[in-house]
C-alpha cells in the first residue's frame, strides 16, 4: 500500500432508492464511488437489474468516477448464516436470522474491499423510515441505529470509516421524486402501491418491471409480511444479542484470513492507514 486513501467511497449498492440516492449524493463529494453489489445466492439473481440506473449515474457524475462490481461473498454468507439458520430461527426469528447476517457479510465485504483499494469510507442507504419502530410495514432490522453502531465499530477495528449519509437527511418520497426528476427508472412496488409486497401483485404486470437485484429467499424469510401484510416484530436487542457473536467469530477471522491467504500483512496495511490519517 504505496499511496495515500484516495478522496473515493464505496456505497453498498442494489439499485433502490436509498442506495441509489446516496450514491447520486456521495458522486458529487468524492472524487470517485465504488458501487458494490453483492451476491451470496440462495435464490439471488437479476444482479444486472440495476444497469440502468448505473449508466445514468454515469451520465450525470462522469463515467470515469464510478465503478461498479458484483462482489461474490456466498463463502461468508453460508458460513455466518446458512449452517445454523433453522436452530437459530426458532430463537431469534427469521429475518434476524437470514437477513442481518446477510448484511453483515456485506459490510464485511467492504471493509476488505476499502483496504485492499486504499479507500477511507463506505455506506448504505439506511435511514430511519426503514427501522423496525416504525409503523410502515416495509421495515428491516437493518437499520436499527444499534446495527449501524456495531458495523460502525468493527469497521473502525479495520480503520475503515462507516457511515449513513442519507439516515435522517430526507424522507424517502422526497429522494424518490429526486431521482425520478434525474431520469432514473425506480423499483415501481417501492413505494407507489398499497400492498407493495402482496402475493397478489404477480399478476400484475407491472410487478416485473425490476431495475434492482431480486432476492427471493428474503421475500419468503418475510413470508408474513408478503404472503399475510402482517407486521413481524424485531427488537433491537434481539438483532444486536445475535449478530454481535457472529461478527466475533466469522467476521474478524474472514478479513484476517483473507489478507493472510494472499500473502498480506494486514497489520502492516493498518499501521499505513493509520499514518494517512
Amino acid at each position: 500500500m504505496n499511496n495515500k486513501l484516495k478522496k473515493e467511497a464505496i456505497v453498498q449498492f442494489s439499485g433502490g432508492i436509498d442506495s441509489l440516492y446516496t450514491a447520486y449524493l456521495l458522486g458529487q463529494k468524492y472524487d470517485k464511488i465504488h458501487l458494490l453489489t453483492f451476491y451470496k445466492g440462495y435464490l439471488h439473481f437479476g444482479l444486472n437489474f440495476s444497469k440502468s440506473k448505473i449508466d445514468n449515474l454515469k451520465k450525470i457524475l462522469g463515467n470515469e468516477n464510478v465503478i461498479s462490481k458484483v462482489i461474490d461473498m456466498k463463502g461468508l454468507f453460508k458460513k455466518m448464516t446458512v449452517k445454523d439458520f433453522f436452530k437459530n430461527s426458532k430463537k431469534y426469528g427469521n429475518e434476524t436470522s437470514w437477513c442481518i447476517p446477510c448484511r453483515a457479510s456485506m459490510a464485511i465485504m467492504s471493509i476488505i474491499y476499502a483496504l485492499e483499494n486504499n479507500i477511507p469510507d463506505y455506506t448504505d442507504g439506511a435511514n430511519w423510515e426503514q427501522a423496525p419502530d416504525q409503523e410502515n410495514l416495509l421495515v428491516t432490522a437493518d437499520n436499527f441505529p444499534g446495527y449501524l453502531n456495531l458495523i460502525k465499530e468493527l469497521s473502525n477495528l479495520y480503520k475503515v470509516n462507516y457511515f449513513s449519509p442519507v439516515y435522517k437527511l430526507n424522507t424517502r418520497e422526497e429522494r424518490r421524486e429526486l431521482l425520478l426528476d434525474l431520469g432514473f427508472k425506480i423499483d415501481w412496488n417501492s413505494l407507489d402501491v398499497d400492498k407493495p409486497k402482496s402475493l397478489t401483485n404477480i399478476f400484475n404486470r407491472d410487478f416485473y418491471k425490476r431495475y434492482q437485484p431480486m432476492c427471493i429467499s428474503g421475500w419468503l424469510i418475510h413470508w408474513k409480511r408478503n404472503f399475510l401484510n402482517k407486521k413481524v416484530n424485531t427488537s433491537e436487542e434481539q438483532v444486536l444479542g445475535f449478530i454481535k457473536p457472529k461478527l466475533d467469530l466469522f467476521g474478524k477471522n474472514y478479513i484476517e484470513t483473507h489478507f493472510k491467504d494472499r500473502g498480506k500483512n494486514l497489520k502492516e496495511i493498518l499501521n499505513k492507514r493509520n499514518q494517512f490519517k
